[in-house]
């Protein structure tokens, strides 16, 4: 496989996720039947949403140029060789998510106790108290771009041992993408409940009530590990 199709397919996914996120979000604020599946009762206004859609589109397209440049350049470090070694596959996607996990709780972390990071980037995000899918980038580009690091750092790491397979990477940016709209959806979890330590929407939901704890969202074992998960007291 060639860098271009490379880039084409993993901007594709991209693509493909957001417009299912934007699907999700008109169908929260315009299908009255599903208000019963959603976590916080806040009634949403459909027109504040509308508004921040300009910084949410242009957030999407700054995402997919960056990331072109990216892989362009990191392409080396793939393997250029569609294999499905669904061993390889497992192991690479683990580690990918786990060092960007980590990495994301780091900087969230810090976004938060850090007053003036809080209230000059990431307080536009917790603007949304009761978010929809789509807000998960409805966000000050900086923090974006920061936190963006995450997998681009796992990918270095692991090409140190062998090339990523791009099967492993394309499965990444799926669940990664879905994840993040998952939690931001503001639905009750049905799947995910059922995955140790796996980030519910529950969880990231009372992070964007509380403002404070829950920080982590792939997974919540940091949240268990440095003691910041949202006592159960405090719902």
């Amino acid at each position: 496989m060639d860098k271009f199709t490379f880039i084409f397919y993993t901007i594709l996914i991209i693509i493909v996720c957001n417009i299912f996120g934007f699907l999700i979000s008109m169908a929260s604020i315009h299908i009255s039947t599903l208000a019963k599946y959603r976590i916080q009762k806040r009634k949403i206004k459909p027109h504040v949403f509308y508004q921040r859609l300009p910084l949410i589109l242009l957030n999407i397209l700054l995402l997919i140029l960056i990331s072109s440049c990216g892989l362009y350049l990191m392409f080396p470090l793939f393997n250029p060789v569609l294999k499905f070694d669904g061993f390889l596959i497992l192991v690479q996607l683990f580690i990918i998510l786990f060092i960007d996990d980590f990495y994301f709780y780091c900087i969230h972390l810090i976004m938060h106790k850090n007053q003036y990071i809080l209230d000059k980037v990431h307080r536009i995000h917790h603007q949304a108290i009761t978010p929809l899918a789509l807000e998960y980038i409805y966000v000050h580009p900086f923090e974006w771009l920061v936190g963006y690091v995450g997998p681009f750092i796992a990918i270095f790491m692991i090409s140190l041992f062998s090339p990523i397979n791009i099967l492993a990477f394309w499965l990444y940016q799926l669940i990664r993408n879905l994840h993040e709209l998952d939690v931001h959806s503001g639905f009750r979890s049905f799947f995910s409940k059922w995955i140790p330590f796996w980030g519910e929407s529950e969880h990231h939901d009372l992070h964007h009530e509380k403002l404070i704890g829950n920080y982590a969202t792939t997974f919540t074992v940091w949240d268990y590990l440095f003691s910041t998960k949202i006592k159960d007291e405090q719902k």
